[in-house]
């Protein structure tokens, strides 16, 4: 099933759905690019290293929603959880994807961002622009290792995705591309955190591989496998543009959000409008009884003037010794 046609599998914790719309969770549109190609397959395994959040800047996310599963391969403790809570169908390793032999090696952490490096240059010029690095050993694994860890050995890969911010040479020499295939390769092609491009330190191993240059979309550099060249490449030779119809999640998001914040406010126009009509309700009553209590004042006051003007009355005070008298008997009776 395509991620377009399943919207309500995404959730990004407050339990909103993604409307019917053409998400793309990638930082520059790869997962836009790579599903114009692949998005017809069902159940497709992708292969994610660098992997870094399950959800945002991810390639794999899109796929995931879409029902396709595969590999993830994150150094950082935090986002390695994050993807065992979040995409329990994907195998996670927690470790870096690479060529050496030895067990573990120094990764740079920089938490919360998607910068962390095995690179020491690198991770120093981090340092330099005011970044807190933390060095942790991680373990090492082979990309070889981690496909048949997975039982993956017998599947079609339909891509790789590598993020490694500097280490993507170390991948690519762990896997044999003469016994596993991925049909497309996205690698991230420039500099950290800048526009020069790094890819002359790696591309010889693509090419060697048999994998044919499609486009650099001015990040990544994509590639298509020879033997999938005719069927694929043509939708692989240009960025995510206005004709996917696309919408990034976090614009998304936004959205999501002024329409959440639109419905508050309807809410509260509308108990405000409820409160303004209580309170006329209660105006009005006021107005009621004020006027009843005014209307009683009144009329006590002319009884009070009726009972006056009686008083004042000749008969009144020839008749006072008589009811003196009166008086006297009822109260000695």
């Amino acid at each position: 099933m395509r991620s377009d046609d399943a919207p309500e599998r995404w959730r990004r914790g407050r339990g909103v759905p993604v409307p019917d719309v053409n998400v793309s969770f990638a930082q520059n549109g790869e997962d836009i690019v790579l599903w114009r190609a692949l998005g017809k397959i069902e159940n497709g395994v992708y292969l994610d290293v660098g992997a870094n959040d399950p959800t945002d800047d991810s390639v794999t996310r899109k796929f995931y929603d879409a029902g396709w599963s595969g590999i993830a391969v994150e150094p950082n403790p935090t986002y390695a959880a994050e993807f065992r809570e979040q995409r329990p169908r994907d195998t996670v390793f927690e470790a870096v994807a690479s060529d050496s032999t030895d067990e573990t090696m120094e990764l740079h952490l920089i938490e919360g961002t998607g910068l962390s490096t095995l690179i020491d240059d690198i991770s120093a010029d981090h340092q330099e622009s005011g970044f807190v690095v933390r060095n942790i050993e991680v373990p090492v694994i082979s990309l070889n290792h981690a496909i048949e860890q997975a039982g993956l050995a017998d599947r079609d890969l339909h891509f790789l995705s590598i993020d490694t911010e500097g280490a993507e040479a170390q991948v690519l020499a762990s896997i044999d591309f003469t016994r596993f295939r991925p049909w497309v390769l996205v690698i991230e092609a420039t500099a950290p955190m800048s526009t020069r491009q790094v890819h002359g330190s790696w591309d010889s191993i693509v090419d060697g591989a048999g994998y044919e240059f499609c486009f650099f979309d001015g990040l990544s550099r994509y590639y298509v496998a020879a033997e999938r060249s005719a069927e694929l490449k043509p939708d692989l030779e240009y960025p995510a543009g206005i004709l996917d119809a696309y919408v990034n999640v976090r614009q998304l998001r936004v959205q999501e959000e002024l329409a959440e914040t639109k419905a508050e406010l309807a809410d509260t126009a509308e108990r405000l409008w409820h409160a303004s009509e209580r309170l006329a309700e209660v105006a009005a009553d006021l107005e009621a009884r004020t006027r009843e209590l005014a209307e009683s004042r009144a009329h006590e006051a002319e009884l009070g003037q009726l009972v006056a003007d009686l008083q004042g009355t000749v008969s009144w005070r020839i008749t006072k010794p008589l009811r003196g008298v009166r008086s006297l008997r009822n109260g000695g009776s």
